[in-house]
């Protein structure tokens, strides 16, 4: 009983902010911000959807600095993902993306990160795999563009 209560009050202390101080309240999104990126996330969708590596390559910056990471394996720099890309969109004959609960905030002027829940279906024609998982993207302005630096889907795998 009492390391019940001992754990009950380091909970309590462990919760609660030292001297009663809030952190500061994060500053709102910008809306252009938030358009900017989902508008670049819905072309990536869309892309996947029509199978253009076009279309995809426009999105990513193509630097050494690229990371992508799928199924735990991180591709880094863009000839390593543009690769990768153009091997998916090959081995699939169809691929169909659901993104929802998009959440956008603000790294700075030029870099946001976006998260969203992803459900991914891709199909050689005979066999279908479906995915479920959590997508992060970071992105990263140019003028009016913004750019996939880093990309990372996280599914379950099925089973118990």
């Amino acid at each position: 009983m009492r390391h019940a209560a001992i754990l009950l009050v380091v909970l309590l202390v462990a919760g609660c902010p030292r001297g009663g101080a809030q952190p500061p309240p994060r500053p709102a999104t910008p809306k252009e911000v938030v358009a900017g990126a989902r508008a670049t996330i819905e072309q990536w969708r869309q892309a996947y959807e029509v199978r253009s590596f076009e279309a995809l390559a426009k999105l990513y910056a193509h630097d050494l600095d690229l990371v992508v990471i799928q199924d735990g394996v991180p591709i880094i720099g863009w000839s390593s993902v543009e690769i990768m890309l153009k091997d998916r969109l090959a081995r699939y004959k169809d691929i169909r993306v659901r993104l929802k609960d998009i959440q956008v905030q603000s790294l700075c002027a030029t870099a946001a990160i976006a998260t969203a829940v992803m459900g991914r279906e891709l199909s050689d024609g005979v066999t279908t795999i479906n995915e479920n998982g959590a997508l992060t993207i970071v992105l990263r302005k140019s003028g009016e563009t913004w750019t996939i630096v880093t990309e990372h889907y996280s599914y379950k795998r099925g089973g118990s």
